[in-house]
């Protein structure tokens, strides 16, 4: 009997907390064969779905022509990503190829989304869509709820009331929110964040909080996909984007600049971290 399964490509490579908010998708695969390209950073969110057959790093994939699939979908602007989307040989293709050395999109589909990381105006001011229905719209599909998927299952439980997790990357210094030892000292179960060895350690220790008081990061789509209450601190990146599920509530201040994507210092004070106060902060988490 011939099998009815058909070959998917997915490719999305960082930054790693987009990578796991893209594994909504693969609901709509789930009958299916996907290979996932991807960073090694990320083959932990992913390692253990069971909707994967198989992640490969894109450092490993040495040539396009050692693939050939039904259906690819690159959810990727990366340079390398859409070079890749476009050799693989594949019957339809989705999201983002490459041509005259800059990413377009295959199709009309994509649209949106290509103008979305075009149009400041746009993805700062403009738009309501959030990550998911954006990427679902580019694989042709409507978004209906689909959750998080990730693979790793935490091997810790409940120890703590609250975590913080508040430490950010280099990308975005603004992420950061200068309050949390004032926090800290008005909780009594509470966990402080600090550098894991491994993303499993990582996502253990997220896994082990009630609650998650978190920046827009790695940290908080970890917390969502593992079904925790997150009280989510914003400035510098758009609130629109993010899909809480009902399971967070987002913290803004509301200034003007905001979201202004800087990745430079902030020369605005106070910055618009620095007017999410602690007590805001506490009473959302005495809400529950």
């Amino acid at each position: 009997m011939l099998s009815l399964k058909k070959k998917i490509c997915t490719i999305k490579l960082d930054g790693m907390g987009d990578v796991l908010r893209t594994t909504p998708i693969l609901w709509h695969f789930q009958d299916d064969e996907v290979t996932w390209i991807t960073e090694k950073a990320s083959l932990p969110l992913l390692k253990g779905n069971r909707f994967i057959k198989k992640a490969v790093p894109i450092s490993e994939v040495t040539s396009a022509e050692d693939f050939a699939f039904d259906e690819l979908y690159n959810f990727d602007e990366h340079k390398k990503a859409c070079l890749l989307a476009t050799e693989i040989r594949a019957k339809k293709k989705k999201g983002y190829g490459l041509k005259d050395d800059s990413y377009f999109p295959f199709d009309s589909d994509s649209r949106y989304a290509y103008e979305l990381s075009k149009n400041d105006e746009l993805k700062f001011k403009l738009n309501k869509r959030t990550y998911q229905q954006v990427i679902f719209e580019m694989a042709g599909f409507q978004w209906k709820g689909e959750d998080y998927i990730l693979g790793y299952k935490p091997k810790s439980k409940i120890k703590y009331e609250v975590g913080i997790n508040y430490l950010v990357g280099e990308k975005f210094p603004n992420k950061a929110w200068p309050h949390w030892k004032e926090l800290l000292n008005r909780i009594d179960s509470v966990s402080l964040q600090r550098q894991f060895e491994t993303l499993e350690a990582y996502i253990d220790w997220i896994n082990s909080c009630r609650i998650i008081v978190t920046g827009d990061s790695l940290g908080m789509h970890i917390a969502l996909a593992l079904g925790k209450r997150a009280i989510i601190l914003m400035g510098s990146t758009s609130q629109n984007e993010i899909e809480t599920y009902n399971r967070g509530v987002i913290l803004t201040a509301q200034l003007l600049c905001s979201p202004c994507y800087n990745k430079s210092k902030c020369d605005v004070a106070p910055s618009c971290m620095d007017l999410i106060t602690p007590e805001r902060v506490y009473s959302q988490i005495k809400a529950g």
